[in-house]
């Protein structure tokens, strides 16, 4: 009985929790945001601590050089972003367009390939999914005053967590008996060691692939450049299809702007760029901080973007990647971690092997309270 009683605590805390995160999902966007933005931010605020010995001076400095690049790049490409505000609806249009073109060309010249009796239908449907960022950047401009409360309030949370991160990890540790908070220090120092990697290399990899996208696409001639380009780098935080879905805007735009031979130039252009981000510029700066399997990324990326829209999506591999740290710390929870890794078709054998023990099953977690007794 035991065993039902504590599932159904648990049973219970999931849907509790998920009913929360939706019913409250536009007060925790910045709370969340903030708290990844902070780990982001740790390494300059102590780089600034330990050579100006103060607190308030370091967090200070450490916003505003975040600041002052976000004004930068504001004050560089401001021209073109005034243009693609005023012409927003056209380039959704234009998608539309590029798409139709290549459903015709799809029916006319591939054999054995048939386009749907209804193709107004399916263009209507991809055409949603193509402009989805597109809508968001409209939406996001359109609701200005919106966006500028979360993106305020996100600081002023960042501005925070980075002063009381010391307190809030005391509170942590006190939670546990002297014997496990040095194991609780190990998970938590790894943790933010693991989130400040990725977000970090992250970051870099965005401005690198930005490079390249807009360095080739004002090669080729399409028309906003550099928005095709930044939004392209932006969109690797999805993984697997959004460095797909970052070349394919681009091509359909040029597909219904430009002459015949530039959306085939665009193909092959994020081709030769997504085989180095995958193969050269990820690995060397990213590593392997995060070991996480195609399904569970998949998982975390629909589930967070369901609840959070796409500050979720952006969040959702670092988040189940903390998880998946968390997990291979606890014995217990050691194989749910092994579900989730990479290299799961190659370590399947430690199932058997390894964990097939009563330490690593969940049902000694569950029935722990009648084990005591």
């Amino acid at each position: 009985m035991q065993w039902f009683r504590n599932m159904a605590y648990v049973l219970i805390v999931l849907i509790g929790g998920g009913f929360l995160l939706l019913k409250f999902q536009d007060l925790l966007f910045p709370i969340f945001f903030a708290l990844f933005f902070s780990f982001l931010l740790m390494p300059m605020e102590k780089w600034f601590f330990r050579r100006i010995r103060s607190k308030f001076a370091s967090i200070t400095l450490s916003m505003l050089v975040v600041l002052g690049s976000i004004a930068g790049f504001l004050f560089l490409f401001g021209n073109q972003l005034i243009l693609i505000i005023s012409d927003m609806s056209s380039i959704q249009d234009q998608l539309k367009d590029g798409l139709q073109r290549i459903l015709t060309f799809v029916d006319e010249n591939i054999p054995y390939v048939e386009v749907p009796a209804d193709p107004e239908s399916l263009n209507r449907t991809m055409g949603k999914l193509l402009e989805a960022p597109i809508s968001f950047i409209g939406s996001s401009i359109s609701n200005m005053a919106v966006f500028a409360l979360n993106a305020v309030l996100t600081m002023i949370y960042t501005i925070f967590f980075l002063i009381y991160k010391d307190a809030f990890k005391d509170f942590l540790m006190i939670q546990y008996g002297k014997d496990k908070r040095e194991e609780i220090g190990a998970i938590l120092t790894g943790t933010v060691h693991l989130i400040q990697r990725y977000l970090g290399g992250l970051v870099i990899v965005i401005i690198i692939l930005a490079f390249l996208n807009c360095v080739g696409l004002l090669i080729i001639g399409v028309e906003y450049a550099i928005f095709w380009g930044v939004l392209a780098a932006c969109l690797v935080v999805i993984p697997y299809i959004g460095t797909t879905l970052g070349g394919t805007l681009p091509f359909l735009y040029a597909m219904a702007t430009g002459e015949p031979w530039q959306p085939w130039a665009v193909v092959g252009m994020y081709v030769i760029i997504q085989q180095l981000e995958g193969n050269i510029i990820t690995p060397k700066i990213v590593g392997s901080s995060v070991r996480l399997n195609p399904l569970f990324a998949l998982f975390a990326v629909v589930f967070m973007g369901s609840i959070l829209g796409i500050g979720g999506i952006v969040l959702a591999i670092p988040t189940i990647a903390v998880l998946k740290l968390i997990a291979e710390e606890i014995d217990v929870l050691k194989p749910i971690a092994l579900l989730m890794d990479k290299d799961l078709i190659k370590k399947r054998g430690m199932f058997f092997g390894k964990y097939d023990r009563e330490d690593f099953r969940l049902s000694t977690f569950l029935n722990q309270d009648e084990t005591k007794k």
